[in-house]
């Protein structure tokens, strides 16, 4: 016998009735009855009872909108339906409700129901279109009429309480995981595929759908146990691998920060949707990259490009005991200048400066693309200044020596020592010896003696103003004493002429 199902006309309240016309609810009440009709086929000796059905049946002067709860049982009783339903709008709260509920006229109990707000028909009607194919199954599993009961040996299947054949099928994916739906609903006992669940025979149209896959459909007609329901869902994806590379090896992977479309990935492959995606990629000792990345679906794009050194500038002064000094500069171990020292280098450089036999490191905080000053103390004594003192002591004894030397010529500095060795002539013959004087000698000895004086003296001043000299390099250093080595050499031969002089004189005199 053929059930009759009655959708009666959508109620509401007087402040709904303000915002939703009687058009708008007749309409809705079309939707539930379209929905009726999916659910409740004639092909399964299902009746869905027309407006024009309904209001022939209704009692004179029977308001179906006056009826709510069991009296909507008894409005189905009086048009000889086995089922009604209807919906109701109410205003809740500055916003419409949409209750739909669904009676058995024979026993008065509520069988199946739904509820949902909205703020405009558009709501309220996706609400209805999406819990109305649930609300209708409810029918079909009312307890009220109660079929044979007993199995169909000859298939090996099964009846439900009206009679329709039932059988246990299976249904898989690739891949597994999918979410499947007969005939646009979802069962509980199929969640995810693979499983088995239990299908009146007949057309079914199934749907598989996964994240990131195209949904699957397909029409089956079930017609024993065991059947297989075997759907492929095409890939709605692709992937994006990231394997940067670091030039020169400075820094670690581990220090490497990327994101994708703003969230923090690592090194490795992602499944991402079709289309353009923003990635960045950064390090502390290399220049950030931002790209986008176009995924196809299906396919792979691989992000391996080598990252370039970031730079920055750096000005570097070393200073000992307070004083400014120049020292050679090594970058990672090669020598690009001396302090005072400004220019680029790369990021996570290794600074260091010193002399040849000593380097120290110089700790220094490189930012991209910033400028970093630093004044390092040096801990080991600048040979320039190891140099300088060395000069100095050299210098002293060379003043030392200079001394000497006019001490041994028996003069001050400022006095003429020619002068001293001047000869005053006799007319007479000498008074200790009686005998006549020969001045011959007399004046040739004293010319060697004042030549050699000469010659002293001004050996000895060079000496002196080389040893005043300023130094600014050790190639100063060894000029310096070279010259004065061959002043003091002059001064010496010249020291000896002259005292071989004055013996020339005493001797002419004492014959």
């Amino acid at each position: 016998m053929a059930k009759f199902v009655a959708v009666l006309e959508t109620g509401s309240d007087i402040a709904s009735k303000e915002i939703i016309s009687d058009s708008d609810r007749r309409y809705i009440t079309n939707v539930l009855r379209e929905q009726a009709v999916k659910v409740l086929p004639a092909a399964q000796n299902f009746t869905i009872m027309t407006r024009e059905n309904i209001n022939a049946m209704l009692p004179p002067g029977k308001s179906i909108e006056e009826c709510e709860g069991s009296c909507l049982a008894e409005t189905g009783r009086n048009i000889a339906a086995d089922y009604v339903a209807q919906a109701r709008i109410e205003s809740v709260g500055g916003a419409l409700a949409l209750s739909v509920e669904m009676y058995e006229t024979a026993s008065n109990k509520l069988i199946s129901s739904f509820n949902g707000r909205g703020s405009n028909l558009d709501e309220l009607l996706a609400i209805a279109q999406q819990n109305s194919p649930s609300f209708f199954l409810a029918v079909k599993s009312s307890g009220s009429f109660i079929g044979s009961g007993f199995g169909d040996f000859s298939t090996g299947g099964a009846f439900d309480y009206q009679g329709f054949q039932q059988y246990v099928i299976e249904i898989t994916s690739t891949p597994a995981g999918a979410i499947p739906s007969i005939d646009g609903k979802a069962n509980p006992k199929c969640l995810s595929t693979p499983c088995k669940v239990q299908v009146a025979a007949g057309s079914h149209l199934f749907v598989l759908t996964k994240d990131r896959y195209i949904d699957a459909e397909m029409t089956v007609d079930i017609k024993q146990n065991n059947q297989k329901v075997e759907l492929t869902l095409a890939p709605n994806f692709g992937y994006l691998e990231l394997k940067p590379n670091l030039a020169g090896n400075y820094g670690n992977y581990n220090d490497l920060r990327m994101t994708v479309d703003g969230k923090n990935v690592s090194m490795g492959s992602y499944i991402l949707d079709p289309g353009v995606h923003k990635v960045h990629v950064e390090h502390p000792c290399y220049d950030a990259i931002d790209f986008n990345a176009g995924i196809e679906r299906q396919k792979t794009l691989t992000f391996d490009q080598t990252l370039n050194r970031g730079m920055a500038a750096l000005e570097l002064n070393t200073e000992w005991d307070g004083q400014p000094q120049s020292v050679s500069v090594y970058v990672d171990g090669n020598k690009v200048g001396s302090t005072p020292y400004s220019s680029q280098v790369p990021l996570c450089s290794h600074i260091s400066v010193g002399e040849n036999g000593w380097q120290e490191d110089v700790m220094v905080n490189l930012k991209w693309h910033e400028v970093s000053q630093v004044t390092y103390n040096l801990v080991n004594k600048p040979k320039a200044i190891v140099v300088a003192e060395a000069q100095q002591d050299s210098l002293d004894k060379i003043r030392v020596r200079a001394e000497q030397a006019y001490n041994e010529l028996g003069v001050e500095e400022s006095e003429i020592l020619p002068e001293s060795f001047k000869v005053k002539a006799k007319a007479s013959k000498d008074n200790k010896n009686g005998r006549s004087i020969h001045w011959l000698p007399v004046g040739i000895s004293s010319a060697v003696a004042l030549a050699g004086v000469i010659t002293a003296i001004v050996g000895n001043t060079e000496a002196k103003e080389a040893s005043h000299r300023n130094m600014k390099s050790e190639e100063d250093f060894n000029t310096i004493m070279k010259d004065i080595d061959d002043a003091q050499g002059r001064r010496t031969v010249g020291t000896i002429i002259a005292i071989v002089g004055v013996l020339g004189v005493g001797l002419s005199l004492w014959f």
